[in-house]
């Protein structure tokens, strides 16, 4: 009778482990998606992912098409694949078991058939259901006893995995007592020796060692037809497959199956890792449906017995060889187990000497790449050109030619944007190391925590996210100049590290033990006053004295007035090229007003305002004044007042000048200390201007 009896549902296994059903409903769907009447979340099942139905007396299950597939354990551990073969269907049994998704680690579901009259009280309903679930009796067991009490994931029996049954096992203490006893066997040594020089041919490439290993089980044992090699450094969570294998003739890992879905790839069982390394030992399992009944990868594989050893090397293990039978009514035999470890420890060797060339060739790709970007980084840094006439900037360029070869900290001083780095990059490419590497760090630009492994360099495991050694920009411009740009940013404790480097030449990377030499020439700047740093105690005085051994003060721009038409014609010229577009050049009228103005951000200031210059203005046109950022428009009265007569450019902006410092004095009522200050000069710098312009 259609009524007579109901199915209990059990999730054994997956995210919703624990949870029971008894559904009367004559038909319901199982999936993903949350329209079905029983919502299983595991990704690998499909958004509808199969229907069971009752017909006549019996449950059918029904396939719908689901990616990853469904199969039906029985209660003797024979397998059903529920496919294109069966049609998709297949009858449920009481004490069968579904197992749903992914071949290796399905969702389980236990079933079980009770009588429609059992008197359960309901717990909830499904969806669409005109009748309530209730609780579902102990699955796999007797269908007629209700369950009492409260459910538990860890309840059913089914859900737990069972003790596996090991019919040879060969502990590693005993690896080199099975080795002696193989060798003292003529041919069993023969044939070792010949796989062993197999495996050596193969050379240093990590996969052809694979290769070679998956050809030599096979040839030492004849009832093997696949084979899954995984890694690992001794601990079951970090193993991985890195290799799976047929032999010629049997199923491949990316044969298709019946419905034109891959099949699943081959990978080693957990069940079999697991007691591999817990037990430290090769285990050999005759009858694999039978001892490892409940393993979800042993069912789905079909595989008949397994041999598991541990890639050993002395005490340490290395990873597992998995060799399985799954085509044969023979059983491997305690010989096989004895033969495939011998073997394992043979191949450990080589598969190591093959990841430790590997890890080699890695390590020098990297740091070719590495040096390919700084040299090329090198290549683009052209010599800097000094762009300049003025009496300042040609006492500046004095004091580099004078410090160039030798080894002195040069602390180059200056206001943002006087071009620090420039004079610095002048000096590298003026001196003896200019085939060296010119590195350049930013201090205020990377976080006190990051900035010592940054310079300093830090090993692997040194703190949290050093997955790797890194070495440190002191090693990196070994041999050449560092210029540390914003030193006066530096923390104390980081200023300590620093000095250590300037006394000693040598540094330590972060979490190392033993410091290294290195020949490195600092270059630093500052745009602070590194005497009032000391002062109020944010700076070393002993750091300050190491590094201002050689003191180079950058002008600000507007002491360097006579500079400003050089360098504005440079950059027109330099972003007109850049950007394609011609510009004859600057009007007399906006040349002055540019050399009127104070640029307070110096040179950079003066780029950024030429590049802007020329994105605005027409092309084949003269930069005006009326296209001058507003603030520089302000001086446009006073150029009016100046009125300077056309002429070359040097007499226009001398006569501008002079203008400018009768004004000024003019202003002060004579006094020259409050005019140089005003003007951004010294007073020594004023006596000479007015004494060039005879005032």
């Amino acid at each position: 009778m259609a009524s007579a009896m109901t199915i209990a549902l059990e999730i054994l296994s997956g995210g919703q482990r624990g949870q029971r059903f008894l559904v009367r409903e004559p038909s319901f769907t199982v999936g993903r998606a949350p329209h079905n009447h029983i919502v299983l979340p595991d990704a690998h099942l499909s958004s509808e992912h199969a229907q069971i139905f009752r017909e006549d007396d019996k449950y059918i299950f029904k396939d719908l098409k689901s990616t990853n597939g469904s199969r039906i354990q029985r209660r003797d551990g024979s397998l059903v694949y529920v496919d294109g073969t069966t049609g998709f269907e297949a009858i449920v049994f009481d004490g069968d078991k579904l197992l749903l998704g992914d071949p290796v680690e399905p969702v389980i579901v236990g079933c079980a058939l009770a009588p429609a009259s059992s008197q359960l009280e309901p717990i909830a309903t499904l969806p669409g259901a005109s009748s309530p679930t209730v609780p579902a009796m102990q699955l796999g067991r007797s269908a007629q006893a209700p369950v009492t009490g409260k459910s538990s994931p860890s309840e059913p029996a089914e859900a737990q995995e069972p003790e596996h049954r090991v019919l040879a096992r060969r502990p590693l203490t005993e690896a080199d007592e099975v080795a002696g006893k193989v060798e003292r066997d003529p041919v069993l040594a023969s044939g070792l020796l010949a796989l062993s020089k197999r495996l050596g041919r193969r050379g240093l490439d990590l996969q052809a060692v694979f290769e070679g290993i998956a050809e030599s089980v096979f040839e030492l044992l004849p009832l093997g037809t696949h084979i899954a090699i995984e890694l690992t450094d001794g601990s079951e969570a970090k193993m991985a497959t890195v290799f799976g294998a047929a032999r010629k003739g049997e199923a491949k890992p990316e044969a298709k199956v019946s419905d034109g879905k891959p099949a699943a790839p081959i990978r080693a069982s957990r069940a079999v890792i697991r007691r591999v390394l817990s037990e430290r030992a090769a285990v050999l399992f005759a009858n694999a449906p039978q001892d490892l009944a409940g393993a979800a990868s042993i069912m789905g594989a079909r595989i008949q017995s397994i041999i598991g050893v541990p890639l050993w090397e002395g005490e340490e293990i290395r990873g597992v060889i998995q060799c399985d039978n799954r085509s044969s009514a023979a059983m491997f035999r305690e010989r096989d187990l004895e033969l495939l470890l011998v073997l394992a420890g043979q191949a450990t060797l080589a598969i190591e000497n093959a990841r430790l060339h590997q890890r080699l060739r890695l390590a020098e790709e990297q740091l070719r790449t590495e040096n390919r970007y700084l040299k090329s980084r090198e290549e683009k840094r052209r010599p800097v050109e000094p762009i300049g006439h003025s009496p300042a900037f040609r006492e500046v360029l004095k004091q580099v030619q004078k410090v160039t070869d030798t080894r002195a900290t040069v602390c180059i001083e200056g206001e943002t944007g006087t071009g620090k780095e420039l004079i610095a990059s002048l000096i590298h490419t003026q001196s003896s190391r200019r085939d060296k590497l010119f590195v350049a760090q930013n201090c205020a630009a990377v976080p006190d925590t990051l900035l010592e492994s940054e310079l300093f360099g830090h090993k692997k495991g040194a703190f949290t996210g050093a997955d790797a050694d890194k070495k440190g920009l002191f090693e990196v411009a070994d041999g050449g100049t560092l210029f540390l740009d914003e030193i006066g940013e530096m923390s104390l404790g980081l200023q300590a590290k620093l000095l250590r480097v300037l006394q000693e030449g040598e540094v330590r990377a972060v979490g190392a033990t033993q410091p290294r030499k290195v020949d490195v020439r600092i270059l630093c700047a500052t745009n602070r006053s590194l005497e009032k740093e000391v002062a109020e105690g944010r700076f070393r005085q002993d750091l300050y004295y190491r590094l201002k051994v050689y003191p180079i003060r950058l002008p600000p721009l507007r002491e360097r007035r006579e500079d400003i038409g050089l360098l504005s014609e440079h950059f027109l010229h330099k972003y007109s090229n850049e950007m394609k577009k011609p510009v004859p050049g600057f009007t007399s009228e906006a040349l002055a007003q540019l050399v009127a103005y104070n640029w307070p951000g110096n040179v950079r200031e003066l780029e950024n305002e030429v590049h802007r210059l020329v994105i605005q203005v027409d092309p084949e046109s003269f930069i005006t004044p009326d296209l001058l950022a507003p603030r520089m428009r302000q001086a446009e009265g006073l150029m009016d007042r100046i009125a300077p007569q056309k002429g070359q450019l040097k007499d226009m902006m001398e006569e501008v000048e002079r203008f400018l410092l009768i004004q000024a004095l003019k202003d002060h009522g004579g006094n020259k200390t409050r005019t140089a200050e005003t003007l951004g000069i010294t007073r020594e710098g004023l006596h000479k201007k007015l004494a060039k312009f005879g005032l």
